[in-house]
């Protein structure tokens, strides 16, 4: 995906232990100075986020941002609309100063809500809202969700919910990592009495550590990723 600019993201979460850096993003704060996009910096690692429906970046006044809650909103029920989850690509620049390790974990709540209508105003129903889960599906989902992994998104996942990526990323290399590519269509229902509708409030995170520090600071064994 190429560079857009006026990219946004929220930091929730940034702390520097020695060389750990581990960042929490969903959107919008820090505007960027430069052409290509918001650039987030801690002494060690340089991270950009890329975030778009259909090629078009999500500003902080985008009517599909949730400043409240910081979170990315995509409707999985409509093919049609500008926010649909097929159209969404999410990419991250990353350039460490050390040869790195990176891994990320998908924040998606899915919200499905039935509305009745035709109602008595004397005797109104409220809206029904509740959440779904999803089973596994096969490799090219991300787990337990619709959302669809980049085909290059070589990654080991773990029963924490992150994605661990395969490959080292070296000192003073940026490195693109294509991380969602679209997702499948949640299939609502629609009648006389009532209409559905089905969002994801999406974020995510991405942690970047030092690459022989995965022990210390993730807790998983050194052999983690030739297993």
């Amino acid at each position: 995906m190429k560079h857009l600019k006026n990219k946004w993201v929220i930091i929730t979460i940034l702390y520097l232990v020695l060389l750990i850096s581990s960042f929490a993003m969903t959107y919008a704060y820090y505007v960027s100075q430069k052409e290509y996009g918001i650039t987030l910096q801690s002494g060690e690692f340089e991270v950009e986020v890329f975030i778009s429906f259909d090629n078009s970046a999500i500003l902080v006044d985008s009517p599909y941002y949730d400043q409240e809650k910081n979170v990315l909103l995509v409707n999985s029920y409509d093919p049609e609309s500008e926010n649909y989850i097929g159209k969404l690509k999410i990419s991250v620049l990353i350039t460490p100063a050390v040869a790195a390790r990176v891994r990320f974990k998908i924040l998606d709540e899915w919200e499905l809500t039935r509305t009745y209508l035709d109602q008595n105003p004397e005797y109104p129903v409220d809206p029904v809202v509740e959440s779904i889960y999803h089973t596994a599906k096969d490799e090219t989902y991300y787990p337990f969700s619709l959302l669809k992994v980049d085909p290059t998104f070589d990654a080991k996942f773990d029963l924490d919910s992150y994605a661990y990526y395969n490959e080292v990323l070296k000192s003073g290399k940026s490195k693109m990592i294509h991380l969602i590519d679209g997702g499948d269509q949640f299939l609502v229902r629609s009648n006389n009495i009532f209409e559905e509708t089905v969002y994801i409030k999406l974020g995510f995170l991405v942690e970047v550590i030092q690459a022989n520090r995965i022990a210390e600071l993730w807790g998983i064994d050194h052999l983690f990723y030739t297993e």
